[in-house]
């Protein structure tokens, strides 16, 4: 679980640097550095999740959510 959470933070962080880019003024090229870096992360973050991810073993009939409570 400590592989999946160290890629997700660091996908989250870096979208939260990506969003607030244009408003602080960095130039053209790193803006679009940066949009070229969280798709990277992004797929990397999933690739991660997939392989070291684990299955909630619950279908989709018996319950709807997995963060509900019967």
């Amino acid at each position: 679980m400590n592989k999946i959470k160290v890629s997700v933070t660091a996908t989250t962080l870096f979208l939260i640097f990506y969003t607030i880019t244009p408003y602080v003024g960095l130039p053209y090229p790193y803006v679009f550095a940066s949009f070229v870096t969280i798709n990277v992360l992004t797929i990397w973050m999933v690739i991660r999740i997939l392989k070291y991810g684990e299955p909630s073993g619950k279908t989709f009939n018996e319950q709807w959510y997995d963060d509900q409570q019967p």
